[in-house]
């Protein structure tokens, strides 16, 4: 009997995969913001990442370039791996950290669980779940500093608004995006008066 894992093509585990390590960027928060004697500001290693990703993809649609990887549809537009690159460099620009990391981790860990629970007929609340723990888990484990009542009033509003952000078929956005950048946008005013009141 073939295990589940062995029924998953090839390109639609690597994405999974991928998704599940995209955190690894997260590291940004330890580079030191002048990286040795160098001169170059974190910040300025940052935009040449993005820019790096963009020129890629820009190659890739211009020369019709296949990568593995990417669904059929992502041939002649930005790549998901673009757009939440785009995610993510606007919240490490501009957002605090205390928002972005729980929020680009749901996105990253949470994204692939929507589409499998599609399939078994336990979305959304499954996924829902599977977002709250983990948000609510990164807010606690990353020293955040929040009390619970923060924590949860932080994770009740991210969650609904993230599941809401994956759930349309929009090609021309991809949900990676979505899914990292709606909560950000909904919680960053929310911040100051959710920790000011509770």
């Amino acid at each position: 009997m073939r295990t589940a894992a062995l029924e998953v093509p090839a390109p639609h585990m690597f994405r999974r995969l991928f998704h599940l390590a995209s955190p690894v960027f997260l590291l940004y928060y330890w580079v030191p913001e002048e990286i040795g004697t160098t001169g170059i500001g974190r910040q300025a290693l940052l935009l040449l990442v993005v820019g790096t990703v963009f020129a890629l993809d820009v190659g890739r649609i211009a020369l019709r370039i296949p990568v593995f990887g990417l669904r059929k549809y992502e041939a002649g537009r930005i790549s998901a791996y673009a757009w939440g690159t785009i995610a993510l460099a606007i919240g490490l620009v501009f957002v605090p950290w205390i928002l972005v990391i729980p929020a680009f981790c749901g996105m990253a860990w949470i994204d692939p669980l929507c589409a499998w629970t599609r399939r078994t007929r336990r979305y959304p609340w499954l996924p829902a779940i599977a977002y709250a723990v983990v948000f609510a888990s990164v807010l606690v484990i990353s020293g955040s500093g929040l009390d619970p009542l923060e924590i949860g009033a932080l994770t009740g509003i991210a969650t609904p608004i993230a599941l809401l952000a994956e759930y349309p078929d929009i090609r021309v956005v991809d949900d990676d995006f979505l899914m990292t950048i709606a909560p950000l946008i909904v919680l960053w005013p929310l911040l100051a008066p959710i920790t000011a009141l509770l």
